[in-house]
This record gives C-alpha cells, sequence and structure tokens, in this order.
C-alpha cells in the first residue's frame, strides 16, 4: 500500500507571548493508505495541534509534511483549500450541521465549493446518505434526527467528494455509549468494506483501542504506535 501521509521530525512552537509554547516537539510519521489510525492523548499533549496539522489546517513551525507525494509547506493558501476539499473529509465532536438545511442540502456543501452539476450533487449525496443507512432522511432538518444520526450526515457530508483520508475529531464525544458505538462500528465498516483511510483523535481508551493502529501521544511526542497484527513500538516517554 502507499504511503498517504508522511511527517519528518515535525515541530509546532506558539508564541504565547510571554513565552513559547512547544505543541510538537519533533514528530515522524506515516500512514498508509486503507489504514484505520486512532490518535489518543490527555488534553495538552499534543494530539490535537497533530491532527490540525495532518489535515492542512495548520503548519508545521519545522519539519516536513507530506500529503499523497505532496509538500505541504511549498503550498500556497488557495492549493491547501484546494486539497483539503478534493481529498480530505473531516467529521467533528459537533456535527457542524446547517440548523436550517435539511440533511441532503448539508451533504451537498463540499459539492457545490467543487463546482458539482445539480443533478450530480442530488445523486452523490443521495448515495452517501444511502450508504450511512439514512436515505429515507435526507429531508429531514438536524432537529428532526437524533444525535446519531446527525453524526451519519456528518459523515456522510465528509464523504461525498470521496476523500482519500477522513478525519474524524472526537467523533463519539457528544453521544451516549450505545450511539457512539454504532458510529464506531460505522467507522469501522466504511474501513474494511470501502477500505477507507481513517485518522480518528478520540481521548476514549475503549474507542482507540478498537482501531488496527494506536498512536498515543504525550508532551509532543509520539509516545506508543502500536499495530494489532505486528508488535508495540515504545517511542518516547
Amino acid at each position: 500500500m502507499r504511503i498517504v501521509i508522511e511527517l519528518a521530525d515535525v515541530t509546532k512552537t506558539y508564541d504565547s507571548g510571554a513565552a513559547e509554547v512547544k505543541a510538537l516537539r519533533g514528530v515522524s510519521l506515516t500512514i498508509q493508505s486503507g489504514e484505520f489510525v486512532t490518535i489518543r492523548g490527555s488534553s495538552g499533549s499534543g494530539k490535537s495541534t497533530l491532527m490540525n496539522i495532518l489535515g492542512c489546517l495548520d503548519r508545521p513551525t519545522t519539519g516536513e509534511y507530506y500529503l499523497d507525494g505532496e509538500n505541504v509547506q511549498r503550498m500556497s493558501k488557495a492549493s491547501l483549500a484546494v486539497m483539503r476539499n478534493r481529498k480530505l473529509g473531516f467529521v467533528f465532536q459537533g456535527f457542524n450541521l446547517l440548523k436550517r438545511m435539511s440533511a441532503i442540502e448539508n451533504v451537498e456543501l463540499p459539492l457545490l465549493y467543487a463546482n458539482a452539476t445539480p443533478a450530480d450533487r442530488k445523486a452523490r449525496s443521495l448515495e452517501m446518505l444511502d450508504l450511512v443507512g439514512l436515505k429515507g432522511r435526507s429531508h429531514h432538518l438536524p432537529n428532526q434526527m437524533s444525535g446519531g444520526q446527525q453524526q451519519r450526515v456528518a459523515i456522510a457530508r465528509a464523504l461525498v467528494n470521496r476523500p482519500q483520508i477522513l478525519f474524524a475529531d472526537e467523533p463519539t464525544g457528544n453521544l451516549d455509549t450505545k450511539t457512539g458505538q454504532e458510529i464506531l462500528t460505522e467507522f469501522h465498516r466504511l474501513n474494511r468494506e470501502l477500505g477507507q483511510t481513517i485518522v480518528l483523535v478520540t481521548h476514549d481508551i475503549a474507542v482507540a483501542e478498537s482501531a488496527p493502529r494506536q498512536i498515543t501521544v504525550r508532551d509532543g511526542l509520539i509516545a506508543h504506535d502500536f499495530r494489532k497484527d505486528a508488535s508495540s513500538v515504545m517511542l518516547a516517554g
């Protein structure tokens, strides 16, 4: 399988005014196409900073980041925006659905930015809603759906542009245990049946340990990188 994410000695430093905060302190990492990876760490560990860099929402201070073979640091803001829209999908803890838009209208949004035709937008959005089991609720507003159904709409929206990588930031955080497990099962199905590459950030140990590959971030470094089909590797701490 080809490498779709490659970080080489990436650091991220924030200037808070009084002092510099080193959020990442030399992270090297590769992720292959088709992998399901969870990233876990306590508050302040650097996992959110790492997620933002992987998702091209922020840039490293030093080091190199190659996304599908392209050097992210050399790309303009406009090129990064195009990269995010074409190759990346995002699912967040808070769903981020537009309240006055129906499920299908929410799912269509990325296709508007991609200049897809109205017919193509509708067909692909219905296909994605069907994929997550919500085709029958395509015209429901968010307040007419449960939390789990809203998160499924968010997943459909993230998938509608057929992204190479799906990023999920605490996607079960606002859900009860049963519904959270259903959403987690959905991610595993997408990875297993479609070969979707998934990078999921969580603080939940059970969610993290359900993935084939589990990364733990501590003090701005990767402390532990474990694959279920291989040996556990301690990298820091």
